[in-house]
């Protein structure tokens, strides 16, 4: 056990307390209006969330995020207020019987556990801090609520994933520069997209083309050179030029057996292709190695991480 372990515990303990001090008979309807309004607030939060992108010019994965809550708590408001009235109808005896206080203790351990269920797969699904996650992953209690309740982690990606993406910005480093960048997360469920490699490559040319710079040709190998390191940076967790064991550029193209005279490399980290390529283009040093005449052939990997954001890399030979 770790110390998330503890905290589970103790919030199930002050769960169950006050499930002892409400009863069954109210908990039941506590956890009804708890769970009708997590539902119906995942059914309908994009209502919401497109009221406030309307009226407050929010961006739209952040006003999702928001109208989530917001609907939530007026649900679980207006459930309350229903249940309440259901309640009182109730004779008053019954709550005075020690058994239903005893019961009470189970409509409470339901509450605690779909509610730590959410915050964990919350955690483990946005990206947060790799330690913390990492201590979530090695908490037996975490373990087995986050395993039988999987399910979550589709509607966790689906509310939040867009507000996540939303808020990356455009990341880049100078080229050849050794410096490294801590992304602080981990990202492991990743997948190549060819349809932002091919974006790139006709914005990369077109830029070329307005300069009177003859086109680059693409390199598939070039190609599986910058995929690579797209996916490794996404995997570890860092943003460089140079991998942890201080392989250059050049040093991983001579390891795919790629002969050249000269070489370069541009990476970029944001939400888009139009967003990455735009930041590329603004940079002087990422700039020149895309309209260099130095160069004929490129190579452009892209990796997405989904609610991480796209990790770009091209990679540039003569």
């Amino acid at each position: 056990m770790n110390w998330i372990d503890f905290i589970i515990i103790g919030v199930i303990i002050f769960y169950l307390l006050e499930g002892l001090a409400v009863g069954f008979i109210r908990g039941v309807f506590d956890f009804l209006g708890f769970i009708l309004s997590f539902a119906l607030a995942l059914k309908f939060y994009s209502i919401t969330g497109s009221l406030l992108a309307a009226n407050f010019s929010l961006p739209h994965g952040i006003a999702n995020a928001v109208g989530f809550f917001l609907a939530a708590a007026f649900l679980e408001f207006v459930f309350a207020f229903i249940f309440s009235m259901v309640v009182a109808k109730i004779p008053r005896a019954l709550f005075t019987n020690p058994t239903e206080r005893l019961l009470g203790i189970l409509p409470a351990l339901a509450s605690a556990v779909v509610l730590i269920a959410f915050f964990l797969t919350l955690v483990l699904t946005l990206p947060l801090s790799p330690q913390l996650k990492n201590a979530i992953g090695n908490s037996q209690i975490s373990q087995y609520l986050t395993r039988e309740t999987a399910g979550l982690e589709r509607f966790v990606k689906q509310v939040f994933g867009q507000a996540v993406n939303e808020t990356i910005n455009f990341t880049t480093i100078k080229p050849g520069g050794r410096e490294t960048v801590d992304l602080k997360f981990q990202a492991k469920n990743l997948s190549p997209d060819a349809t932002s490699e091919q974006q790139m490559f006709n914005l990369v040319n077109q830029a070329r083309a307005a300069q009177g710079v003859k086109p680059l040709l693409f390199d598939d190998r070039l190609r599986e050179v910058a995929r690579a390191h797209a996916k490794d940076m996404f995997m570890r967790g860092y943003f460089s030029h140079y991998t942890p064991e201080g392989l250059s550029p050049f040093d991983r193209m001579a390891a795919a057996n790629i002969s050249f005279n000269a070489a370069g490399e541009n990476l970029a980290y944001a939400p888009n292709v139009t967003l990455a390529h735009d930041g590329l283009m603004k940079s002087p040093g990422h700039r020149a190695n895309i309209l260099s005449g130095d160069f004929g052939k490129v190579g452009i990997g892209v990796i997405d991480g989904g609610i991480y954001g796209k990790m770009f890399v091209q990679e540039f030979t003569d």
